[in-house]
């Protein structure tokens, strides 16, 4: 016979999934023409499933068999008679995996993502790797992957995709409950790896696959979010500083934190002051913005104090001012002489006592040897600025006090501003701040001489 070698020749054939594809989801077979009589061979991790003209005919599972319609009915209309005399069968195999497979997803962008702690959106990048395992073989050919030599390529290429985006989404799930530093810090990584599976498993298992497991989740924040985060972190950190001070402050023997806060910045160097025409050096202090209505406004006749030093808190004397609006302060000695100066009021008619003294008694602060040294020395001999009218000299007067030693802090800012407004030269506080801190920057700033 014509044909009689090829038969004899194709007895001793096989067919296996190759070596080189052991690790792949999904193998196709390349020959459609399979000779009768040959043995395939599957193996104990996968199944061969057989297709013609892209109906699915049947399974064989693991093993070797001859493939012949003797032990092999399905096989029985798969035979073409023409031209092999009965010897071939046209079909497709496809060898698939039955054993859980590796698939990675390499670090790639998640998305942008709200912190909850700070409000910023960060953009996190992340990867893992995860497993799969058919349960359902035809289904995953005929539903997902395709009758094509490409399958196992689309195949991974669907889960990685689709996986990817069930990462993201537990991600955001994760960044809705907890600071996204906490997120990325992978503290959480497990319960991420089981979100992920829990959604991989929705969407897979009615295609007949299931997630097997995820690991090596690893999350990072690209560099501008991290410096972002960073920023904000050491912010947070000099907050929860002066608000842990500030509880402090009011707890006994420590009132004299608020008082002393000021000139501490100062010693540490937080800035190189108006003396070296970059500026002013704006430190935190006592709110003076209020309070000034009223200053020279003589208090009912009470007994003045008679020289005596005032107490001492820290190494500063604070003083109580009376007014007939009331009493304000405390007030270091700097503070009261500034407040002199700015509403142009001599000392004789300025009263107070010390933070420690009576309610009830009141002395005029030109009692006081150290309030008057610092109205002294502050108290300009002549403007640094010809204004044309009064109520610019008024300010220029005060604010050559309070600029005199190279040092602004925010309570003189906040006192020369309410100054402003209250003379007309501004409408409210902000443009007052405006007008001190332009004030601040232009060059005629008088020093101590």
């Amino acid at each position: 016979m014509v044909f009689g070698w090829l038969t004899n020749e194709t007895k001793s054939l096989y067919i296996a999934r190759p070596d080189e594809f052991a690790n792949d989801l999904i193998y196709l077979h390349p020959d459609k023409s399979i000779p009768r009589g040959t043995k395939l061979t599957v193996r104990s991790n996968e199944c061969a499933l057989f297709f013609r003209e892209g109906r699915y005919i049947g399974r064989i599972n693991a093993g070797t068999v001859l493939l012949d319609t003797a032990n092999i009915p399905f096989l029985g209309h798969l035979l073409i008679d023409k031209f092999t005399d009965a010897n071939h069968f046209i079909c497709e195999i496809f060898f698939v995996s039955l054993s859980e497979i590796i698939f990675a997803i390499t670090l790639s962008s998640l998305g942008q993502y709200k912190d909850i702690n700070s409000a910023n959106v960060v953009s996190i990048v992340g990867g893992m790797s995860y497993t799969v395992k058919v349960s359902d073989p035809s289904k995953l050919v005929i539903e997902l992957s395709g009758q094509s030599g490409g399958s196992g390529r689309v195949v991974q290429e669907i889960f990685n995709g689709r996986m990817l985006n069930q990462f993201r989404k537990a991600v955001g799930f994760r960044t809705q409950k907890v600071p996204v530093l906490d997120v990325v810090s992978n503290v959480d990584s497990e319960a991420i790896s089981s979100e992920v599976q829990r959604l991989g498993h929705a969407e897979f298992d009615p295609l007949g696959i299931g997630i097997g497991r995820v690991f090596d989740v690893a999350l990072r924040l690209d560099a501008d979010s991290l410096n972002l985060l960073r920023d904000f972190g050491k912010q947070e950190a000099q907050l929860a500083i002066q608000a842990k001070g500030m509880k402090l402050a009011t707890g006994d023997g420590f009132a004299e934190y608020n008082l002393i806060q000021g000139q501490r910045a100062a010693l540490e160097g937080l800035g190189m002051g108006l003396g070296t025409g970059n500026g002013p050096v704006v430190m935190t202090g006592m709110n003076l913005g209020a309070n000034l209505t009223g200053a020279n406004s003589r208090p009912p006749s009470r007994s003045a104090g008679s020289g005596r030093p005032s107490t001492v808190l820290s190494g500063q004397p604070m003083f109580i001012m009376k007014t007939d609006a009331g009493e304000t302060g405390p007030y270091s000695v700097r503070q009261i002489a500034l407040l002199a100066i700015s509403k142009n009021i001599s000392l004789s008619d300025f009263f107070i006592r010390s933070s420690e003294d009576p309610v009830d008694v009141a002395f005029s602060a030109d009692l006081e040897p150290q309030i008057v040294s610092e109205y002294k020395r502050r108290m300009p001999t002549s403007s640094p600025v010809k204004p044309a009218n009064g109520n610019m000299q008024a300010f220029e007067l005060a604010f050559s006090a309070a600029a005199r030693d190279g040092l602004l802090s925010s309570a003189e800012i906040d006192m020369l501003a309410n100054l402003a407004v209250t003379l007309g030269l501004d409408a409210d506080m902000v443009e007052g701040r405006a007008r001190v801190l332009a004030r601040a920057q232009s060059k005629d700033i008088p020093t101590e001489s």
